[in-house]
């Protein structure tokens, strides 16, 4: 009498060989936004998914030109009647002390640049 080569596994180890292997890897999450943003220093491509608010109320701080979240700082384009307020040749600019946070937009939501 012969012996096989390769036995044949039990029902149990079959099941186990059979199964997928559970492979678990490490979540990866989106990067956190970034705590400084500033026109022509940060990249375009990140300019266009941010959102700077107010910490306070949650309201878009339209037309940043500069954020930094942990100074409190921002430094914007003066808005009139939706259009950019000029000063002489130049366009008026608002430096600001107050809370805000820095955000990714989802898409949806109007960018701060």
């Amino acid at each position: 009498m012969t012996k096989p080569k390769n036995p044949v596994p039990s029902a149990e180890v079959a099941a186990a060989m059979a199964a997928p292997a559970a492979v678990e890897g490490p979540v990866v999450k989106e990067d956190s936004p970034p705590s400084y943003v500033k026109l022509g220093v940060t990249a375009p491509a990140e300019l266009d998914r941010i959102r700077v608010l107010d910490a306070e109320t949650g309201t878009l701080i339209a037309k940043v030109i500069e954020a930094d979240a942990e100074a409190g700082r921002v430094v914007r384009y003066a808005v009139k009647n939706g259009a950019l307020v000029r000063d002489g040749d130049r366009y008026q600019t608002i430096e600001e002390e107050r809370p805000i946070r820095i955000e990714w937009s989802t898409g949806n939501q109007k960018d701060s640049f």
